[in-house]
């Protein structure tokens, strides 16, 4: 695993414009930026949102060593990738806390997995 130091330079939960519950930060490398995260949580129309959706939430925050939505922005963490460089138009595998600061690895096929082992 390849890990690219990043900070964290907006966010967005809530509704996109298609109506589909989303949880994401948006990151710069340094000279280019990505959006991490945006599974669907939550579709138009239904009754609940998806099984773990606050599993999301609440490992984007724990990652980045805070306690709330607001903190994330500004924070400087790891997107973690497959293989040896961070490959373009590619989506982390996860992120993680720096070695000096509060958190914890987060890994999205965690918590897909447990989506789909929902009751």
């Amino acid at each position: 695993m390849n890990k690219q130091i990043c900070k964290i330079t907006s966010t967005h939960l809530g509704f996109e414009d298609h109506g589909i519950f989303t949880a994401m930060i948006t990151v710069d490398y340094g000279g280019c930026s990505q959006s991490i995260g945006g599974f669907v949580m939550g579709v138009p129309d239904a009754p609940h949102t998806t099984p773990r959706a606050a599993d999301f939430i609440v490992g984007l925050l724990k990652a980045c060593g805070v306690d709330k939505w607001e903190q994330l922005k500004g924070r400087t963490i790891f997107a973690i990738f497959d293989g040896d460089e961070m490959p373009l138009n590619t989506m982390p595998l996860g992120i993680e806390n720096l070695p000096t600061e509060r958190g914890e690895r987060f890994l999205f096929k965690d918590w897909q997995q447990s989506v789909k082992e929902a009751p």
